[in-house]
């Protein structure tokens, strides 16, 4: 099978090699991210030479096999199961232009299942701005989306009247992802009969999300800004969701309890996203169904030791697998002179088998936990260390700053637990 890159490049050899290659192509993935994710991670400036040679090649690339798929009257031959643009923005990006016929080729072909618009920035106000003239077309062409399956829109400023109508008109839609829209307020989705995974992620105006009558939905995943309980409701008629992800940026912990209490009862796998200054309170209700819980630790001036979070850990009864993901920001003697102390609550777990620390650098943040683990999850029989340099994020993975120094603490501190693991243990992972 020959790759999109190489199959447009032999397609302009011989009008049979162009059908051949027409009727063929099922899958659109302009998938560039190694090329403008280490783009997006400089320091300015962003209009260097090489990024915008860089953003002239990509552009070229995407609209020269468009173009060749287009029959003669416009139309598109085969179904695209996937079509996928990442791309990054500049300050002279707007709604207009090439982005905009990426986006009618998508929706007016009336044959793509799954779409994927990833246009990420390292600033606020260079968002792409969904247009109206594509809504304008679905709202009238209803008929052109309703084999889509799966669409994700990220730093896409798209309004929740745009991303109801998807939902409403879009039957076969299981997969639905809003990822940093400064222009989505209120989202309704009310009768999603389909639908199986939703997320909502970074949208910092929005003040209501609303669920309900959605029958096949596993897995929610909501990253808020502020209080999460003013923004989530989630209705009673969502019986299927047992995968549950909830990001907290700027909230009091007294918030994050309630926004977590009532799931109580519901979730199998439970995913937070918070500060370590959040402490959750003694007497929280046990979430009696967690079997897999992943905390991942935002960094805090204060840094907290994660032990503050074994009172969560302990409300899980059946909790079998657990994955602490750390970021650290700043070297071991400044988290050492800015670190308070946690309540930790003490209290041996059989119920625990897997345990995975993902960022572990050797400080004592990351050190502590691994101790207070072999000591009181005594039915422990895998641990593993993953140092972490590389995190998964939107785009991809992300290279965590680490410096080779900092490396090989790492190492040699986890060499250290390996020789000292608890008697339950049949496996050590360092990663």
């Amino acid at each position: 099978m020959l790759t999109l890159k190489e199959a447009a490049a032999t397609s302009v050899l011989s009008t049979r090699w162009t059908k051949l290659w027409k009727s063929s192509v099922t899958v659109l993935n302009f998938d560039a991210g190694e090329v403008f994710r280490g783009i997006a991670c400089l320091n300015p400036p962003y209009s260097s030479d090489e990024v915008q040679e860089k953003r002239r090649w990509y552009i070229n690339w995407v609209n020269g096999v468009l173009r060749q798929l287009q029959d003669d009257d416009g139309s598109i031959s085969p179904v695209i199961s996937k079509f996928r643009v990442q791309f990054f923005l500049e300050k002279e990006c707007n709604s207009g232009g090439d982005m905009d016929r990426w986006l009618e080729f998508a929706l007016i072909s009336k044959r793509v299942e799954s779409l994927e618009l990833f246009y990420f920035t390292n600033n606020r106000s260079h968002h792409y701005v969904f247009p109206e003239a594509c809504f304008d077309h679905i709202k009238t062409r209803a008929s052109d989306i309703k084999l889509l399956r799966s669409l994700s829109l990220g730093f896409v400023d798209v309004r929740g009247e745009v991303v109801e109508h998807f939902v409403a008109n879009c039957p076969l839609l299981e997969r639905l992802v809003v990822y940093h829209s400064h222009s989505l307020v209120n989202l309704r989705l009310r009768r999603i009969r389909a639908l199986k995974y939703l997320e909502v992620n970074r949208c910092e105006p929005l003040r209501v999300l609303e669920i309900g009558d959605a029958p096949k939905l596993t897995h929610l995943h909501y990253h808020g800004v502020d209080d999460p309980t003013e923004e989530l409701m989630v209705h009673d008629d969502c019986h299927r969701l047992v995968e549950l992800t909830l990001g907290f940026d700027f909230c009091s912990p007294e918030m994050a309890f309630r926004a977590l209490s009532a799931y109580v009862g519901r979730v199998r796998t439970l995913t937070l996203k918070m500060h370590t200054a959040i402490m959750f309170p003694s007497n929280l209700a046990e979430l009696t169904c967690v079997e897999r819980l992943t905390l991942k630790s935002f960094p805090t001036q204060g840094h907290r030791s994660i032990l503050g979070w074994t009172t969560l850990i302990n409300a899980c009864p059946r909790l079998h697998t657990l994955r602490v993901l750390v970021v650290t920001t700043m070297s071991q003697e400044k988290s050492r002179l800015l670190r308070e102390p946690a309540v930790v609550n003490k209290v041996k777990r059989t119920s625990i088998k897997e345990v995975e620390i993902v960022g572990f650098n050797g400080f004592d943040l990351d050190c502590e936990f691994v101790e207070y683990a072999f000591e009181y999850f005594i039915g422990l029989e895998r641990f593993a260390i993953d140092r972490g340099l590389t995190i998964p994020d939107f785009c991809g993975v992300h290279n965590w700053f680490c410096t080779e120094e900092q490396a090989h603490i790492a190492k040699e501190r986890a060499l250290e637990f390996k020789t000292r693991t608890p008697p339950t243990l049949l496996e050590f992972v360092i990663i």
